[in-house]
């Protein structure tokens, strides 16, 4: 949250908060140069870092732990019951192969179609340029088509 207080340009004060979660303490700075406090001390700055590393760290941790265990339901082959759809790392792998594919696929079609204009052309280029980013295939050469 960011306040801003004055009425002049050399007035201007913002109001922050402290960037650590449990702290919360406002912190007035004068608008102008210079680097913002993201802390309002020394321990709160360290106590953050700490903190971070900590939650961090767990995280790691829970998703190994996560990992670990889905591989284990997978291997009991019940994978559907449990999970509801689980995917290993493999199958979300061919999966997103696939997308990628059939993505290129839709932007051959594209530019074998040349500046056609067809509703469905226009429907599969829209399409084309939502999801290629999403499965990593360039999709720029129907972006300036669309626009």
């Amino acid at each position: 949250m960011t306040e801003v207080h004055g009425s002049t340009d050399g007035d201007y004060e913002v109001a922050e908060y402290c960037g650590r979660l449990s702290c919360g303490k406002v912190i007035v700075q004068t608008a102008g140069r210079g680097r913002r406090r993201e802390f309002c001390s020394e321990t709160c700055r360290r106590g953050a870092d700490r903190e971070y590393k900590r939650a961090k760290g767990l995280v790691e941790h829970f998703e190994r732990y996560l990992r670990k265990t889905r591989h284990e339901v997978a291997a009991y082959g019940r994978k559907a019951e449990v999970d509801g759809g689980f995917q290993t790392p493999d199958e979300l792998a061919a999966v997103r192969l696939a997308a990628a594919a059939a993505v290129s696929r839709a932007q051959g079609i594209l530019d074998f179609a040349g500046g056609e204009e067809d509703r469905f052309l226009d429907e599969l280029r829209r399409l084309t340029v939502a999801v290629g980013p999403l499965v990593g295939t360039d999709s720029e050469g129907v972006r300036a088509e669309v626009s």
